[in-house]
This record gives structure tokens, C-alpha cells and sequence, in this order.
């Protein structure tokens, strides 16, 4: 005549539980790991395009030349004159390589022109694989960058 009824886990149930969230997050944490490594050069390269624009604006706005150095490994460094003269100088974050582009310097014009088409390229290594950013300046100053997994 009496019924109980049972309120709450048994301890089974609940290592049970904890063991499966276990699982599933120890298989998380690779996947999530190689997400911000490409987010990092994603990241890096698109800052490196950000500074390739400012330079040339620089350049218009000041109507003089502005010349970028870009530095590959292992300064991994890209610099240029900034508004007021000084030396801006943008370091790539460590796991973040550039790779030597098609020239080592890219002069931008007063008329926002570029002396020659120039590229910069940005890697790093992801999991198996090499995530790898290519920013392009054409001879007319736009900046472009493309994206390729090797």
C-alpha cells in the first residue's frame, strides 16, 4: 500500500553522467586548440592588412612616400613612418611566421600607388596542416589577402 518513490541520482547514474562530460570534452579540447591557432594567423594577417591600408593612407593624406619594411624570420616584423613621423613597427605573434614576400620593402605613393605589385605572406602551422595568408598590394595600392590550407 505504501509507495516510495526514489528522488535524486544513485551514485552509478551520476559517474555515469561525469564520465560521459569527461569524454566529450577531452575530444573538445584538440578541435578547439586548432580553432585559435587559426584564428591567431587569421588574426595576424588581417591585422598586417589593416597596417598595409593605414600606410597608404598615411601616404595620401601626407602626400609624401611611405615605405613599409617588412622583415621576415627572425624579426617577423613589419615597420613603417607613421602620422607624426615615428616608427611604427607591427611584431607577428610567435607562432606566426612571415614568410619572405616578393620584395622586402613596399613603397606607397602619394597618389596612394604602389611602386610594384608586392605580396607578404603570413603561416603558421595547424594541427597537420599549414594555414597560410598571402596579402597582395597591387601597383595601384589595394591591398588584398587570400587565404589557402596546405
Amino acid at each position: 500500500m505504501f509507495e516510495t518513490k526514489s528522488r535524486g541520482f544513485s551514485l552509478a547514474e551520476l559517474l555515469v553522467v561525469l564520465a560521459l562530460i569527461g569524454i566529450i570534452t577531452a575530444m573538445g579540447i584538440p578541435f578547439v586548440n586548432e580553432q585559435l591557432r587559426i584564428a591567431e594567423v587569421r588574426s595576424a594577417a588581417d591585422e598586417l592588412g589593416v597596417h598595409l591600408r593605414a600606410a597608404r593612407m598615411i601616404a595620401v593624406s601626407h602626400h609624401k612616400d611611405i615605405v613599409v619594411t617588412v622583415s621576415a624570420d627572425p624579426a617577423n616584423t613589419v615597420s613603417y613612418e607613421g602620422t607624426e613621423g615615428e616608427t611604427r613597427t607591427i611584431t607577428m605573434p610567435g607562432r606566426v611566421k612571415i614568410k619572405s614576400g616578393s620584395t622586402a620593402t613596399i613603397t606607397f605613393h602619394s597618389d596612394g600607388s604602389s611602386g610594384a605589385s608586392s605580396t607578404v605572406t603570413a603561416e603558421s602551422a595547424v594541427s597537420n596542416a599549414t594555414e597560410r595568408w598571402t596579402l597582395t598590394v597591387s601597383t595601384v595600392g589595394l591591398v588584398s589577402v587570400a587565404h589557402v590550407r596546405i
